[in-house]
């Protein structure tokens, strides 16, 4: 058995696989990192769980029609984390734990759109250019009701992405819900293909200013965006908008990586383990320059895009405009287990450098500007330039 250390949450970038808004911390350094722990030792089950194990071989032996060993191992293990009354506690199968893996990795094979689980539903909430569910007309804000004949209405987001994600090349068939008032009912078929998930999208602004939209926290990321201001800075940018809005997290260690872009030595995050230790992460001194900096968040700004706009905000590196972020503020391990499954269960929790817990609180930016309900007008981003020109002017 291994052991990987998680911030989780609850909405999900799937990209067609469920990354729920997280950040992700594996392994037991204090940076987090894909190292893998071993857990436990011997070969001697414990007392307690001897109950379990003579009742596995009860089944096995005189159950009529008993299913395979796995199926049986399977529904133990989630029992045991449903008995936790843990909403982020979740049990994936060898498919689903590889897909995860993947996808901390920065690639899948899937129809490429980004979904939120809510109360009403499943929705898009982003989708990618030039991916398969961009060719087939699926747009942000559509419900989906169906995949492949199959009403989806009532079922997990991870029961649904593990429909829509299949070999690239196959079909599968979307029936999406669309409209407000207008309501209607489009089926479309997407063809899977290998994406490369996108997590940073760079521009500069009329103004002059860099943009950086930095999607989720994937492996290297950190030495991306550095780059790509380090490139701006170079070219005659004279300040940056950090834009981490809809950013659902992502790993723990690049959260800490990308809060180094922009702090010295400053405390990033605090994590609190069950027992009351506390482990305190801190940037690594080298940050990319000293420039005027505006980041934008939401209400999908989460866990460990909250530790970096937090981390900024309370060391008074940049000013946060938007709207309150999601409030995710607990602390999950993910541990591999034998046959290539996982689960995942809370185990600490975090707090900003000033000590706060954002858990169902959120981060309250230093301005709050609404977005508007028009999205060809973004008056968040306008806000952003506005302020960031102030704050180069009062550095000249």
């Amino acid at each position: 058995m291994w052991r990987w250390r998680v911030l989780g949450g609850l909405t999900a970038l799937v990209v067609v696989a469920a990354l729920v808004f997280s950040a992700y911390r594996m392994g037991s350094e204090g940076a987090g990192g894909f190292v893998e722990v071993p857990v436990g030792g011997g070969d001697r089950v414990p007392t307690e769980l001897e109950p379990l194990v003579e009742l596995y071989e009860d089944l096995k032996a005189d159950a009529v029609d008993p299913p395979e060993s796995e199926v049986l191992v399977e529904g133990a293990i989630e029992g045991m984390l449903e008995a936790l009354d843990d909403p982020y506690a979740r049990y994936y199968d060898p498919t689903a734990y590889e897909d995860f893996s993947d996808q901390l990795d920065g690639t899948y094979a899937g129809v490429g759109m980004e979904l939120q689980e809510t109360p009403e539903g499943l929705f898009v909430v982003r989708v990618f250019e030039g991916t398969p569910a961009d060719e087939g007309g699926v747009r942000a804000g559509d419900r989906i009701l169906g995949v492949n004949g199959d009403d989806v209405t009532e079922q997990p987001i991870e029961a649904v992405v593990n429909q829509v994600r299949g070999e690239p090349g196959t079909d599968v068939e979307l029936e999406l819900e669309r409209g407000n008032d207008e309501v209607e009912t489009i089926t479309t078929t997407l063809t899977r293909a290998e994406i490369a998930i996108p997590r940073l999208e760079a521009s500069i602004l009329e103004d002059g200013a860099a943009h950086l939209e930095l999607l989720q926290f994937t492996t290297n990321v950190a030495d991306e965006l550095r780059g790509e201001i380090e490139g701006a800075l170079e070219d005659g940018a004279e300040g940056v908008v950090l834009d981490l809005r809809g950013n659902p997290g992502g790993l723990l260690r690049e959260s800490v990586n990308v809060a180094s872009v922009f702090l010295d030595e400053e405390v990033v995050v605090r994590v609190q383990e069950r027992s009351g230790q506390e482990e305190t992460l801190t940037a690594a001194g080298d940050p990319a320059g000293d420039f005027p900096l505006v980041v934008l968040v939401d209400g999908g700004t989460a866990s460990a895009s909250e530790i970096v706009a937090a981390a900024i905000q309370d060391a008074g590196r940049g000013l946060l405009i938007g709207e309150p972020t999601f409030g995710k503020g607990t602390v999950q391990t993910i541990r591999s287990l034998p046959g290539g499954s996982g689960a995942k269960f809370t185990t600490a929790a975090y707090f900003t450098p000033s000590g706060d817990s954002i858990e169902e609180v959120g981060v309250e930016p230093d301005r709050e500007v609404a977005a508007a309900e028009d999205a060809e007008d973004d008056p968040q981003l306008s806000a952003a330039q506005d302020a960031l020109q102030s704050l180069v002017a009062g550095s000249q």
